[in-house]
């Protein structure tokens, strides 16, 4: 993060609660993160795959604002996070900032407690100045776990405020745990997508994997068509004539991408619409992927129908995108997109 853009803006889909002493911050299927947050301050929460997302705010008004986020690692990623590691990450990103900052040195701070170490730093932004609204003071730092890593911004105008050490002091006694944690407030099979300023994360708690799309000026939008995409585990993202959808399902479902294809065909007929052109089966990275067109007003629409099976789930996913480019040209276009999706396992 730039120290010029201190500003956090704040994702569609977080639950907001009142903090009460210690609470439980829950990623269904992996564990929870126990803080102790000050009961007058405001808490939103907001799960991930595989982190627990928190945004932290003072009982009224904004004078700070706090941003943190837990991620839960797998044992053997967890062995390589090490203090010289954490160290040497933290100092990094402080030197990063350093050229918009008013300091020339960016000391760096241990922060220890009975289970979490690492380190952080404080910098202040030389642009915010002459902008009251902005906020110009800053402490980041990364901290080891038991279960992972935990990464936090404070955020604040005023220098001095007592709340930045009871900031670092709540961090110092985070407790986390791999243990079961409360039923999630949504359906287990019900989409859920955390909104990141370069990608969007796509998962369903009770599936053990996650897709991760490219961002680049996709936006979010509701069920537009109905029918079957009228799902809970469906899924439609639009930057102008690109568009990504498709669903979650059970990995029983899938029964092969030709007769997937067949009765995909079999739909178009019934529904007297035209046939695919220049129909081609493919493999994409690991996906299962079917590329055709069809006619437009505008040129031509080309399209990617992929598939999936991972640890029990099928995800299927469409892109299209309609122009009037040669077919060749928009095909490249979509597999290259296709090639940046990932699906990891949690």
């Amino acid at each position: 993060m730039k120290l010029g853009a201190f500003l956090i803006a704040l994702c569609a889909g977080w639950m907001v609660s009142p903090a009460a002493g210690a609470e439980q911050y829950p990623v269904p299927g992996l564990g929870a993160l126990q803080l102790e947050v000050p009961k007058d301050w405001r808490v939103r929460e907001q799960p991930g795959p595989i982190s627990v997302y928190l945004q932290i705010r003072p009982g009224s008004g904004d004078a700070f604002v706090l941003q943190v986020t837990s991620t839960w690692l797998k044992p053997d990623k967890l062995a390589e996070l090490t203090p010289a590691s954490i160290r040497e990450r933290v100092e990094r990103i402080a030197k990063d900032m350093l050229p918009n900052a008013v300091e020339a040195e960016a000391p760096i701070a241990e922060l220890k407690g009975k289970e979490v170490a690492g380190y952080y730093f404080a910098l202040s932004a030389r642009t915010a100045a002459a902008d009251p609204k902005q906020y110009r003071y800053l402490t980041q730092g990364m901290l080891s776990t038991s279960v992972g890593v935990t990464v936090f911004t404070l955020l604040h105008r005023e220098p001095g405020i007592p709340e930045r050490k009871q900031v670092l002091e709540m961090l110092a006694g985070a407790m986390h745990t791999r243990d079961a944690p409360a039923p999630a407030p949504l359906a287990a099979d019900s989409l859920r997508v955390v909104d990141h300023p370069d990608r969007y994360e796509l998962w369903v708690p009770a599936s053990r994997v996650y897709v991760v799309l490219p961002r680049g000026r996709l936006a979010s939008f509701k069920n537009p068509l109905g029918g079957s995409a009228n799902n809970p585990r469906y899924f439609y993202f639009v930057d102008r004539s690109f568009n990504v959808s498709g669903w979650f399902e059970p990995a029983e479902k899938f029964s092969g991408v030709q007769k997937f294809w067949e009765g995909e065909t079999r739909a178009l007929r019934e529904n007297g619409l035209p046939a695919p052109a220049d129909v081609a089966f493919k493999k994409v990275n690991a996906w299962e992927a079917i590329i055709y067109d069809f006619p437009s007003p505008a040129g031509t629409s080309s399209h990617i129908r992929a598939h999936w099976v991972q640890a029990g789930t099928w995800i299927d996913i469409h892109l299209s995108l309609t122009s009037s480019r040669p077919s060749a040209d928009m095909r490249t276009a979509l597999e290259t997109y296709l090639k940046g999706v990932l699906v990891l396992e949690r």
